[in-house]
C-alpha cells in the first residue's frame, strides 16, 4: 500500500573529526558537508529504498533549506505533498560531528519541526513517526490511524507514553529502554521490554547495537543478531532500521520475517557518510542476506539464525 511518515525534517551540517571532543576542548576538523537528514526524512529515504510507496509528513521553514530538502526527498520518489511550508520559522537543523570510528555527537535546532500540527489519520498501509516532533501533533494521529502504526521512541521524551496504547509495534534502543522503564540499564532487557506492552497484539522491537534487536510480543520473543561490519560512520542506522521495518511490513512480511532485512538494511548504511545518503537499496540487502561480501561487511552464512521462544 504505502508508508506515511509524519516526523522530521532537518539540514545536516556534518563535520568529520580524528576523535570527539570533550567539554571545553577544541578540536580542529578534517572536512564538513551539508546533507539531508532528519528522522522522518532518513527514514522515509529507508523506506522508499526498500521500495515502499512513500509519503513524507512533516514540516519545512521559509528559505532555500526547506526547498532543498523537500527536492532532495522528492528525487527519491517520496511524495512530500504532506509537507507544509512554515514562513515563520526555519528548516530543523542537525550539527553533527563525527569521529574516526563512526561514533557521534548531535545537536538539533528543532525549527519547523518542533510546529508539526494537523495531520490527517491514515486509513491504509504504515504509519511511522520518532519523537522529534511534537506529542501532541502525533496522539490524534496514532489514536485515529486504521494503517499499522509504528512508533520509534527517538529522542525519548517522557510524555510519549501516551502514545504507546494506541501503537502497533514500538522501537526502542537500550538507552530509551531504561527511560521509559525507570531502569538505568540494570535488570533484564525482555522483562523491562515485556512491561511496557498495553495489549496483547503489541509488539517492542529494542534495538540491542552490536547484538542485535530483539522483538517481544506477549510471552513471544524473537532475537536476530547483528550483522558484522566495520562502520565508517553511524548516522542514520537506527532510521534504516526504523524505515526499512515499515517497508517490509507494508510488503506483507511479518515481524518476524521483516528484522533480519532490516537489520541488514541498518549495518549497510553505516557503510557510507551521513544518514539519508547512505540508505542500502533493496538489492544491496538482499545481496548480503545472499552471501555476497561488501568492502566492509563480510557475507551473512547463515542469515537464518535468529532465535524464535
Amino acid at each position: 500500500m504505502a508508508v506515511h511518515i509524519a516526523g522530521s525534517i532537518n539540514l545536516d551540517i556534518i563535520t568529520s573529526l580524528e576523535r570527539l571532543p570533550l567539554p571545553g576542548e577544541t578540536v580542529l576538523a578534517r572536512a564538513t558537508a551539508r546533507l539531508p537528514g532528519g528522522k522522518g526524512a532518513n527514514q522515509a529515504v529507508a523506506a522508499a529504498r526498500m521500495g515502499a510507496a512513500t509519503r513524507m509528513i512533516g514540516a519545512v521553514g521559509k528559505g532555500d533549506a526547506g526547498i532543498w530538502m523537500c527536492e532532495r526527498l522528492a528525487a527519491e520518489g517520496i511524495d512530500v505533498s504532506g509537507v507544509s511550508v512554515l514562513n515563520q520559522h526555519e528548516t530543523g537543523t542537525a550539527y553533527i560531528a563525527v569521529d574516526a570510528q563512526g561514533e557521534n555527537q548531535i545537536i538539533v535546532v528543532s525549527g519547523a519541526n518542533a510546529h508539526l500540527s494537523g495531520v490527517e489519520p491514515v486509513s491504509e498501509g504504515v504509519l511511522l513517526s520518532q519523537l522529534e516532533v511534537p506529542v501532541a501533533a502525533l496522539l490524534p494521529v496514532f489514536a485515529q490511524s486504521k494503517a499499522i502504526r509504528i512508533l520509534n521512541t527517538a529522542p525519548a521524551v517522557a510524555e510519549a507514553q501516551c502514545l504507546f496504547p494506541h501503537v502497533d509495534i514500538l522501537v526502542l534502543n537500550q538507552h530509551e529502554l531504561a527511560v521509559y522503564t525507570d531502569a538505568a540499564g540494570d535488570g533484564d532487557v525482555l522483562a523491562r521490554a515485556r512491561s511496557l506492552l498495553t495489549r496483547p497484539e503489541q509488539a517492542i522491537v529494542v534495538t540491542l547495537g552490536g547484538e542485535g534487536a530483539l522483538a517481544v510480543r506477549g510471552d513471544w520473543h524473537f532475537h536476530v543478531p547483528a550483522v558484522p561490519v566495520v562502520p565508517v560512520d553511524t548516522i542514520g542506522a537506527g532510521d534504516c532500521f526504523c524505515g526499512s521495518l515499515a517497508a517490509l511490513l507494508d510488503e506483507g512480511y511479518c515481524l518476524a520475517e521483516a528484522l533480519p532485512k532490516a537489520s541488514a538494511a541498518a549495518a549497510l548504511s553505516t557503510l557510507g557518510q551521513g544518514a539519508a545518503p547512505s540508505m542500502p537499496s533493496r538489492a544491496a540487502v538482499e545481496d548480503l542476506l545472499s552471501g555476497a561480501a561488501t568492502e566492509h561487511a563480510p557475507p551473512i552464512k547463515n542469515p537464518r539464525t535468529a532465535a524464535v521462544s
